[in-house]
């Protein structure tokens, strides 16, 4: 099977230039195919419903309800006759990462989780706002200029900071700032490393701290000790490969940087109770569904 990868530039006409792109989407123009893009959407469902699936999560999208879907994530909508959805697409440039590192960092704990599906039929205002957001950047894109752009990537930027903003904020977002730049520091460290470093004491000597305050800050922020953090983005990353893509196993404990295929086949029957073949083809039939 062909890697299901969407580039942004699919949908703007090749113009590597521009990092935006506004459609409508229904039931005649849906992607049903399960898919993976290098790009961010936001989706605002404006009438109808529509199944939702995203890194093997279910939702059921209603009227005035949001979904924003980061990259590299795994997914795959599939509307009702009357539905129709606006879908607003960018890439990582548009939304500044620095942001939510620094200024931001107590609304980046386990944000994809908050933010990949939202309803907002409590708050219909914040909806509508979104959608006039929406007809700003589309007058803005009839004669694009450098100044225009950039309104259009600080539109985008308001658009997901009212979507972030409208998650329960009740919770304890955190225990301290030194807490909580370690908790995120951790997560983004296991992002990148996850193939190839899967021993907790070693993230934490590169953070300078001991297993078991590392240990304490993951259990509060996720419910997980760092080793299941670990395990948790593993697996994930596992199961997206043996959904969509067409390569061997052998090839498989190449890069996610096991010793040897045996490896390989052991995690999988110890973390899903299947064979490695047999859990491929549980999800290769996941990802044909419509």
């Amino acid at each position: 099977m062909e890697q299901k990868n969407q580039l942004l530039n699919s949908y703007t006409q090749k113009d590597n230039g521009m990092n935006f792109y506004i459609h409508t989407l229904t039931s005649e123009n849906e992607l049903k195919d399960i898919h993976r893009h290098d790009f961010f959407q936001i989706i605002l469902m404006e009438q109808g419903e529509a199944h939702h699936a995203i890194d093997f999560s279910e939702y059921t999208m209603h009227s005035q309800s949001v979904s924003v879907v980061f990259p590299r994530q795994m997914h795959r909508l599939s509307l009702s006759k009357d539905a129709r959805a606006t879908i607003v697409l960018f890439d990582e440039t548009v939304f500044c990462a620095e942001m939510l590192r620094n200024e931001l960092k107590d609304y980046n704990i386990n944000l994809q989780k908050k933010i990949n599906h939202i309803s907002l039929s409590a708050e219909p205002e914040v909806f509508e706002q979104l959608l006039e957001l929406v007809e700003n950047i589309r007058a803005l894109q009839v004669e694009l200029n450098p100044l225009r752009k950039m309104q259009v990537k600080l539109t985008i930027k308001i658009m997901l900071l009212k979507i972030i903003d409208s998650y329960s904020d009740s919770e304890s977002l955190s225990l301290n700032e030194s807490d909580t730049s370690l908790y995120i520091q951790f997560r983004e460290k296991v992002d990148s490393n996850y193939q190839n470093q899967r021993k907790v004491n070693r993230y934490a000597d590169e953070l300078g701290v001991s297993v078991k305050k590392l240990t304490a800050v993951c259990r509060h922020y996720c419910g997980l000790s760092p080793l299941e953090v670990i395990h948790e983005k593993l697996s994930l990353e596992l199961k997206k490969v043996l959904a969509l893509d067409d390569i061997s196993f052998k090839e498989v404990a190449f890069e996610f940087g096991f010793s040897s295929q045996s490896a390989l086949n052991k995690y999988i029957e110890q973390k899903f109770g299947l064979t490695p073949l047999a859990l491929k083809n549980e999800l290769k039939v996941v990802a044909k569904k419509k």
